[in-house]
């Protein structure tokens, strides 16, 4: 007795001191708030006239310009805008406007010269159109002029050589022509000047040799015409001159050989004429490429030896392949294909690089006169990641009849018909040291070693990574693969950080072009995740290039990058543009508010904890936990499934997820079952296991894997489900399979049926939160069924004034590619949050891609080729014949209308249900040859349930071309 009053009277004064604190917490929230809403400087109003005239010039279709409203982008918030207060005048200037990837498809205004105190204009990868205005040369502080990737048109304003403040001048792939100015000679401080792919025309002028401080001059495809002006010489600097595809037609400066500086030098298809430059000045070269013009003479001798790149194939050369490019170390493409060239082949085979069993090595001497090779170059043929071609040369390839000096043997590996060595070896998707198999996490975490591998205390943790995408526009080195750990050491050391906090997840290669796309994984030191404050610290570094500036990066092989993408499941607040100083007032008040109801929850979770545990006490065995309801679903104890699978042996595995692994097992009854195991340590354990059997064990339908039975016995966690003879939708999305339109459009629609089902007669509805394309399972007829409830929510019940809640908040889960944009940013989960999944799902099903994949998403890629009339070119060609006008053009609209940016802008289930049914009333005459081995019920229309027609339905019943088999044909260009 005595003790439970001493517990009452405990718990008494805990509660008064709660509430104490609550007053007191919440008081101290709004005199913060207070103080800094004092402190907020008014915006000044011609600069707030410019970005609304920037505004109403853009259509802005994704809605990213919905902040800028009112007289105040400073203080209110306005997404993609950033100031700076002067405080002599209490005023607050915009000094960067940051609208990289708004999908923005205006113009320039002149207007936006006004923003005289601009340091950072970035409006890459957008649709821009029109041209540059001239006013934007009265940027007299803009370091950073970023447009590139656009579709900008017309001449470079003169005007913008009075920018000489700037660092980076970045308008490359877009549509602008004329000549570079002569006053681009007054840019004393740039570095970076990138304009390939675009138009331009003339010389280029001389006036650049007067840009003291320039770095990198990359003009590759455009129409630049001889001669070359040979005072580029005396930039003291110059590291890259990167002149690909362009008309020069004169010859290389003798001046330029003796650029002592020069890491780079690149003029592929550019008509140089008369005889190879002496590259012995060039003591720091690791990248040539002069194929592909007119060059005559020998090879030449003297290089340096940290050569990476050495390439002068299709010219008129002619003499022998020198001795010392048989002792380049690092060499990594060495290619002298398509000449006049003869001799024997040196001795290749005891440089590092080709002794390196994990480095690419590719030495490329087909199509010349070569007469002999040594029998070290053969031995390199042999070696694992190296390739000796030889083909067109007669006495080492040729017939029996030509005195042939290479083996038969030999000749299966070095004569063969054969690709330019990026298309050979284009991709590379590195391990990385510290890709921790250590262990499994659920996203959006990733497996992190925190440690160096060479320390004791290196800890397997998770945690969630920014991902960066970024593209070296012009590398030194052909294959990324033996430069990885390198690249990491690199970006680690520029950002300040550690080692391991660094891992490349992926790096492709464009095969035509010497570019290359990586994605980062960059990991908090030690926390699960990024402050906002580090995350706005670290986009700030590589959007403004400050992570370069120290040069060792950009003046290093890597070369300078495209900044593409940064984004973290951590990153709300920053994607709507929020400011240091609101960020800070918002935490503030969420820390203040969130205590208060941290305070209030504890009292309940109190007084419920005693109850709660004894109860827990007596969990385990074959039991689930209280208040997990389930009903027709069969609890398996462990040695049942494991008698099912053979002791769970490997040969019964179907596959393997975040989760754990999945297994084809057969009960003692006979029938055949799909067992998901959850694997030790799974970061989607107990909850979701909870959540699956609970929903799925009350969830019906023939477009539904059905759950059969669960296990939750000696500490194992399993699911029994029906078996998918047909696989996951996924892995019928591959080249190597033809699939046609009318089984496509079945698939579509009968996953859209299960969604409707779960969203509109399960009951309560569901929201399932990870629509994806390998969670449609299909059966051995094709009838596609949605599966993996693990995310799945309840949708909002009616309250008790009989409304229902429109969302339910929720953190963000699901998987990349997939999420709902809106979802991801306010947290607030819909019934449109799976029908943008949806969307995502039946763009894959139309092009055969990835949601995301070498740095490009589809619903972007997708949008960029409906803009551009060429829908064509994306439809995946294993489709083979198809409708093209009602039915590709009307699924594809349907698609990217479930994929709008807003959730309002997305039809509901039900509409897109309607739509996929009349899809395929309009192309069933055409498909119906194909459709002879689906069941006729599949493609019933019954409409009763499904309301009246919405006006977000798309109906397109224009008709194509219809072949000699009564099908529509559409014209498949290859992706």
């Amino acid at each position: 007795m005595r003790l439970r009053i001493i517990a009452a009277g405990s718990w008494m004064a805990w509660k008064r001191n709660s509430v104490r604190a609550l007053v007191v917490m919440f008081i101290m929230s709004i005199v913060a708030m207070s103080m800094m809403s004092g402190s907020v400087a008014l915006s000044d109003s011609v600069e707030t006239a410019a970005l609304l005239a920037f505004k109403n010039a853009q259509p802005d279709p994704g809605k990213y310009l919905r902040s800028w409203t009112g007289n105040d982008p400073c203080g209110h918030l306005w997404n993609g805008i950033f100031c700076k207060q002067d405080p002599s005048t209490n005023l607050s200037h915009v000094t960067e406007i940051r609208a990289m990837n708004f999908n923005l498809r205006g113009k320039l205004v002149p207007d936006l010269g006004n923003l005289t105190r601009l340091e950072r204009l970035n409006v890459m990868n957008n649709g821009l159109t029109g041209q540059i205005p001239p006013a934007l040369g009265r940027f007299g502080n803009l370091k950073l002029f970023l447009v590139n990737n656009n579709d900008l048109t017309g001449e470079l304003p003169p005007e913008l050589g009075n920018l000489t403040n700037m660092t980076r001048f970045q308008i490359d792939v877009n549509r602008l022509s004329g000549r570079i100015p002569p006053q681009f000679g007054n840019l004393t401080n740039v570095k970076h000047l990138h304009m390939n792919n675009n138009s331009l025309n003339g010389t280029i002028p001389v006036d650049l040799s007067r840009c003291g401080k320039l770095n990198h001059l990359i003009l590759d495809h455009n129409q630049f015409s001889g001669p070359l002006p040979p005072a580029l010489a005396n930039i003291p600097g110059l590291t890259i001159i990167q002149l690909d595809n362009n008309p020069i037609g004169s010859p290389l400066p003798l001046s330029w050989a003796g650029i002592s500086s020069l890491l780079k030098l690149s003029l592929r298809n550019c008509s140089i004429t008369q005889t190879t430059p002496e590259l012995g000045s060039l003591p720091n070269l690791t990248f040539i490429d002069m194929s592909y013009n007119n060059l005559t003479g020998v090879l030449p001798s003297n290089i340096s030896s940290h050569v990476i790149t050495l390439a002068f194939s299709n010219n008129q050369l002619e003499g022998i392949v020198p001795t010392q490019y048989a002792a380049l170390n690092e060499i990594q493409n060495l290619d002298v294909s398509n000449n006049k060239l003869n001799g024997s082949i040196p001795a290749f085979g005891s440089g590092t690089s080709l002794t390196n069993s994990s480095q690419i090595v590719v030495l490329d001497f087909q199509n010349n006169n070569f007469t002999g090779w040594d029998a070290a170059t053969s031995d390199v043929a042999s070696r694992p990641n190296k390739e000796v071609w030889l083909t067109g040369n007669p006495r080492l390839c040729g017939s029996s009849s030509d005195n042939v000096i290479v083996p038969q043997p030999t000749q299966l590996l070095v004569c063969q018909p054969t690709q330019s060595a990026l298309q050979v070896y284009g991709t590379v998707v590195p391990a990385g040291e510290n890709a921790a198999s250590c262990r499994s996490c659920g996203y959006p975490e990733v497996a992190v070693a925190r440690g160096s591998t060479s320390a004791a205390n290196v800890t397997c943790g998770c945690a969630v990574p920014i991902i960066v995408h970024i593209r070296l526009k012009s590398p030194s080195f052909t294959y990324m693969d033996s430069y990885v750990d390198y690249f990491e050491g690199l970006t680690a050391r520029a950002l300040g950080i550690a080692k391991w906090q660094v891992r490349v997840s992926n790096a492709t290669r464009s095969p035509n072009l010497y570019a290359q796309d990586i994605t980062l994984f960059v990991f908090p030191a030690s926390n699960s995740s990024f402050s906002q404050e580090e995350f706005d610290d670290l986009y700030t570094q590589f959007a403004s290039w400050i992570v370069s500036a120290g040069d060792e990066w950009s003046l290093s092989i890597a070369g300078p990058y495209d900044f593409l993408d940064f984004t973290t499941a951590t990153a709300s607040m920053k994607a709507n543009g929020l400011d240091t100083g609101a960020v800070v007032g918002i935490v503030v008040g969420a820390v203040a508010a969130s205590a208060a109801l941290a305070a209030l929850i504890t009292m309940v979770v109190l007084r419920r904890r005693h109850a709660d545990y004894s109860r827990a006490k007596l969990y385990g065995g074959m039991s689930l936990p209280p208040g997990i309801n389930i009903k027709g679903v069969k609890a398996f104890t462990f040695a049942e499934l494991a008698r099912a699978t053979n002791d769970f042996n490997v040969d019964h595995e179907l596959g393997q997820g975040g989760y754990g692994k999945v297994y084809k097992g057969v009960l003692a009854d006979g029938i055949i079952v799909a067992i998901k195991r959850a694997q030790e340590g799974s970061m989607q354990g107990a909850t979701q296991f909870y959540t699956e059997i609970e929903l799925l064990s009350r969830v019906h339908h023939r477009n539904l894997v059905q759950l059969l039975g669960f296990c939750n016995d000696r500490g194992e966690q399993m699911l029994v489900y029906e078996f998918m003879a047909g696989g996951t939708l996924r892995d019928h999305l591959i080249p190597t399979e033809i699939m046609g339109f009318a089984r496509r459009l079945h698939i579509a629609l009968g996953t859209a049926r299960g969604i409707l089902y779960l969203h509109t007669e399960a009951d309560p509805p569901i929201f399932h939160r990870d629509i994806k394309a390998s969670n449609i399972l299909l059966d051995e007829r094709m009838n596609a069924k949605v599966a993996d409830f693990g995310l799945s929510k309840l949708a909002p019940m009616p309250d008790l004034n009989g409304a229902i809640p429109q969302h339910v908040s929720t953190i963000v889960k699901g998987t990349p590619g997939y999420l709902d944009p809106e979802y991801f940013l306010t947290q607030k989960l819909t019934d449109k949050t799976d029908v943008y999944s949806f969307g995502v799902v039946l763009l894959e099903i139309i092009t055969g891609m990835f949601p995301i994949a070498y740095g490009k998403n589809i619903v972007r890629e997708v949008n960029r080729a409906m803009e551009t009339g060429d829908i064509m070119s994306i439809a995946d060609p294993q489709m083979d014949t198809y409708p093209s006008k009602q039915g590709l053009e009307p699924l594809l609209k349907l698609a990217l209308s479930c994929c709008q940016n807003e959730s309002e802008a997305r039809p509901r289930m039900v509409d897109i249900v309607r739509e996929l049914e009349d899809i395929w009333r309009n192309t069933k005459s055409s498909v119906s040859g194909s459709m002879k081995d689906m069941p006729s019920s599949t493609f019933s229309i019954d409409m009763s349930h499904l309301g009246e027609p919405s006006s977000d339905s798309f109906q397109d019943v224009s008709y194509g071309m219809v072949n000699s088999k009564g099908q529509l044909e559409g014209k498949i260009d290859p992706r």
